[in-house]
C-alpha cells in the first residue's frame, strides 16, 4: 500500500480553512450591545443571561478563527516538511501537531482572560478572577 502526497492539495485546503472566518463582521457588530432591562435585581439578572448568550455566540467564532488560522499555518508547514522529507522533516511534522495543539489552547485561553477582564455591565464589585466572563460581582 503506497500513501500519496499532494502538498499543494494540502496548501489549497489550508488557504480555505484559514479564510473560513475572515468576515467576523456579524460577530463584531453584536459584540458591543449590551442589553439594559433595568435597574433591579431580575432586569440585571436576565441583563446577566442575555449578555452570557451574546458572549457566548461571540467567543465561540472568535475561538474557531483562532483554530481555522493555526490550522492553516500547521498544515502549511506540514506540506512544506513533507516535500523535504528525512528523518528529522518526520520529526518535525509530529512536533508541528503539539505546537498546533498548543497554539489554539493559548490563543483561545489568551482571548478568554482578556474578555473577563473587558466584561462588566454592573457597578459592583470588580472580579476579574472568577471565570464567568466577567469583571464584576453581582450581589
Amino acid at each position: 500500500m503506497t500513501t500519496k502526497f499532494d502538498p499543494e492539495a494540502i496548501r489549497t485546503s489550508a488557504k480555505k480553512l484559514g479564510a473560513l472566518m475572515d468576515d467576523m463582521g456579524a460577530f463584531s457588530k453584536l459584540k458591543p450591545h449590551w442589553p439594559n432591562a433595568g435597574q433591579f435585581e431580575l432586569a440585571q439578572w436576565l441583563e446577566r443571561v442575555v449578555d452570557d448568550r451574546r458572549n457566548g455566540i461571540v467567543a465561540h467564532a472568535e475561538h474557531l478563527k483562532i483554530a481555522l488560522e493555526q490550522m492553516e499555518t500547521t498544515l502549511t508547514h506540514i506540506a512544506d516538511d513533507f516535500e523535504n522529507l528525512d528523518g528529522d522533516n518526520a520529526k518535525k511534522i509530529k512536533d508541528s501537531i503539539g505546537e498546533l495543539k498548543k497554539n489554539i489552547t493559548s490563543g483561545i485561553t489568551t482571548l478568554d482572560q482578556n474578555t473577563e477582564k473587558d466584561q462588566g455591565n454592573f457597578g459592583g464589585r470588580k472580579n476579574d478572577a472568577d471565570g464567568d466572563g466577567y469583571n464584576d460581582s453581582v450581589g
